[in-house]
């Protein structure tokens, strides 16, 4: 079988040399990240697994250099009379076994030693004379040498731990247009605060491992650890095709929906990124091929869960699929025979969450007073709305006695034309109504 699942290990992340520029609007560090590799839990829930077992997965240097001689047309022709020689040299050396690669574990993960990434290598084709598909150690070399900077969001808080330089630069550098490269969003672990006013704000994180920002919408209100939070997905047309989201041609989104082409990022190899078992992707991606495991959205998706009043990422799951797309081919032997297809290569599931003593910490620091707050707001406007009452009814019974004095007033007022003095002469008075006792 092919594919690896590189879930059960930890990534460890160290900034470092962190300092504040002179107005405090951005933050500076050193960062460097690194894999450890976890065998207990492998052992307990991959059937006993090491990182020594033996795997088979597609040649992915064979299938680069398929790739390379069919789409690019950069290459001079003699070079690429040469890579065609030497895939013919290849299939006669390996037989039928040329379009798999075996070895552990360790080094297919970390480096395997391969005769045609080593010519690859030579011709200056390929970053590295072994086939290595994760980097233990920052996979950026610029990582320890160019500073990566964010804001502080001392002058604007709503920029809050967004990069102003990812490693020295502000571009990816590999896509097709100045914004699919531009680096923006954060690195997923905290946004700009009170989104609980506005859930229909997009979100925006930088992923190394795709080259791009992504977008993230809100979808729903969940709660974590007893925290109340908003959780965030990647939206559909985040990986559509041109056709029905023409900003992704710059993403080189020709074909599938729901996939990701690495080819220009990745030294041309021809690998492409989608959700876990390819969820939400195009039905025709996974035609020629058989999945062990049916694509669940909950066991399967990206997502991030985000306290809306600070902005802080309470638990989330970074979920990708790399894939490696195996083309047919009429001048290359057996891939004559063969059907195209898009092959996994390693699952991803990188999961981050809030301990359950910072957890206690923030609902204790934040939240109780919040509540406190909204039971404040409650009453406040219900003795507000009690003194209004209160008003309306004082009004009411003002005017009700007002109005029953006035009729009462008529009823006693009567045109006097004579009265009567003390003295007990009748006198004239026609002009001066008389109130009778």
């Amino acid at each position: 079988s092919s594919g690896i699942n590189a879930e059960y290990g930890q990534k460890v992340q160290i900034k470092k040399q962190a300092n504040f520029s002179g107005d405090l609007r951005y933050a500076m560090y050193y960062d460097y990240e690194y894999y450890v590799f976890n065998e207990s839990l492998t052992q307990q829930l991959n059937n006993k697994s090491t990182l020594h077992d033996i795997i088979y997965i597609p040649n992915i240097p064979l299938l680069t250099v398929v790739s390379q001689i069919a789409h690019n047309s950069l290459i001079p022709e003699a070079l690429k009379s040469q890579l065609e020689e030497l895939v013919e040299k290849f299939e006669e050396m390996r037989g039928v076994d040329y379009l798999t690669l075996n070895g552990s574990v360790h080094d297919v993960l970390w480096g395997l030693d391969d005769p045609i990434m080593k010519v690859l290598y030579s011709l200056k084709l390929a970053p590295s004379p072994q086939l290595t598909l994760q980097m233990n150690g920052s996979t950026d070399p610029d990582a320890m040498t160019m500073p990566t900077v964010v804001h502080t969001g001392h002058f604007d808080i709503s920029k809050v731990d967004e990069y102003h330089l990812f490693h020295g630069r502000n571009s990816s550098g590999c896509w097709g247009s100045d914004a699919a490269n531009t680096i923006n969003g954060t690195e997923g672990s905290m946004f700009e605060p009170l989104l609980v006013y506005n859930k229909s704000k997009t979100i925006t994180i930088y992923n190394e491992q795709l080259f791009r920002s992504v977008d993230l919408v809100f979808t729903n209100e969940s709660t974590y650890q007893g925290i109340p939070c908003f959780e965030y997905r990647i939206p559909d047309w985040a990986l559509q095709n041109v056709t029905n989201n023409p900003i992704n041609e710059a993403y080189y989104a020709w074909t599938y929906s729901g996939m990701l082409n690495l080819t220009q990022c990745a030294s041309n190899v021809p690998l492409y990124i989608t959700k876990s078992m390819f969820l939400d992707a195009d039905a025709r991606i996974a035609e020629n091929i058989t999945l062990a495991v049916t694509a669940n959205k909950t066991l399967h998706d990206t997502y991030l869960c985000v306290e809306p009043y600070t902005g802080v990422v309470v638990d989330g799951h970074k979920r990708v699929q790399i894939n490696v797309q195996m083309e047919h081919s009429p001048a290359t032997g057996i891939l004559n025979e063969t059907q195209p297809a898009f092959i996994p290569l390693i699952t991803v599931d990188e999961h981050g969450s809030i301990t359950p003593d910072l957890a206690d910490k923030l609902k204790s620091a934040l939240l109780v007073p919040i509540q406190a707050m909204h039971v404040g707001f409650y009453l406040l406007c219900a003795f507000g709305a009690l003194l209004v009452l209160s008003s309306v009814i004082l009004q009411v019974k003002i005017v009700s006695n007002k109005y029953r004095q006035q009729e009462e007033d008529k009823e006693v007022l009567v045109p006097a034309e004579q009265t009567e003095n003390k003295s007990g002469y009748i006198s004239d008075n026609s002009q001066v109504p008389s109130k009778i006792a």
